[in-house]
């Protein structure tokens, strides 16, 4: 009886769920390494080193390639993919960091902070990043409550609701990953990615 295919032998998808749960995984040790404290909260966190997006797609061109061929059309698409991934990762995103601070730092010195950990240390700043960014507000108190976004905040009830709303729950700050956080996250994806094509497409 022939052999039915499955998702298990997709060498390209397996790669890329072993390299980001890799990566992830790193995050708080090599975290640790540098000096930091233990926080095993990065592992579900975004940024840090490496970059579990890199991982993600860098492994999966690497499983397409080494399973279809690094001729097809398939791994031309991964390649894109993971181009503009890691491109967005090192730009945008991480603009998008350092524009969070800057608006965090600015409501922080001109307005103060207030509410459920918003300290100017960073200290809870950095503990709501790690859970998601969710501030659990209490309806009695009238702060914004879980699921609202910033905008609603500001048409519906004004300037003043918007900054405390950010006084409440500063913006994400470490949401983008410097060239170095890229370049360990893209390493580690091919490394996994060739590892993983010889135990999938081996088999076959």
């Amino acid at each position: 009886m022939p052999r039915v295919a499955s998702a298990l032998d997709n060498c390209g998808l397996i790669a890329a769920f072993v390299a980001v749960v890799a990566a992830q995984a790193l995050k708080p040790l090599t975290a640790r390494v540098a000096g930091g404290a233990w926080r095993p909260a990065l592992a579900l966190a975004s940024g840090g080193f490496p970059s579990s997006h890199s991982a993600f797609v860098t492994a999966l061109a690497a499983g397409v390639g080494a399973q279809w061929g690094y001729d097809s059309g398939s791994f031309a698409c991964a390649c894109a993919v993971s181009a503009v991934v890691m491109y967005d990762a090192m730009g945008v995103r991480r603009q998008a960091g350092f524009h969070a601070t800057a608006i965090n730092t600015l409501v922080a010195n001109a307005y103060g902070t207030r509410g459920e950990g918003a300290t100017t240390t960073g200290t809870t700043r950095e503990e709501m990043d790690e859970g998601g960014g969710r501030y659990r507000g209490d309806a009695e108190s009238g702060a914004p409550q879980a699921g609202e976004s910033l905008t609603d905040t500001l048409f519906d009830e004004g300037f003043d609701a918007f900054v405390g709303r950010l006084q409440e729950r500063p913006l994400r700050e470490h949401i983008g990953h410097t060239p170095v956080q890229v370049v360990a996250g893209a390493v580690t994806g091919i490394v996994i990615g060739i590892a993983v094509s010889f135990s999938v497409v081996g088999l076959e």
